[in-house]
């Protein structure tokens, strides 16, 4: 048993990979959220770096380090597949976060 999710962020470029989690459930987008509020808006007068540019593969990195911070060892329920077939999300499918608008898709 498991509450199964799975989740990527996405630009116009690109799409990040695809992180699952096994017990994360619909909560995990309130996570996916928390996240969002806490890294701000895109601000396009800084666009010097990956990350403030909001690059999907920079941010599902940064998000796995925010999620983790407190995590001695990551001995969790998220794991990472290339798409959302490549993992378990059976029980409340797959969600891409728009970086640009900030929608979950």
């Amino acid at each position: 048993m498991g509450d199964r999710i799975s989740i990527s962020f996405k630009n116009k470029k690109s799409e990040s990979v695809v992180l699952f989690n096994h017990w994360g459930g619909r909560e995990f987008l309130g996570v996916v959220k928390d996240y969002l509020k806490e890294i701000g808006e895109y601000d396009k007068n800084i666009i010097q770096t990956p990350f403030n540019r909001r690059e999907p593969e920079t941010i599902m990195v940064d998000f796995i380090r925010w999620l983790t911070k407190d995590e001695k060892r990551i001995d969790s329920t998220i794991y990472l597949g290339k798409d959302q077939e490549d993992g378990d999300n059976s029980d409340n499918g797959h969600f891409t976060i728009n970086l640009e608008t900030g929608e979950i898709e």
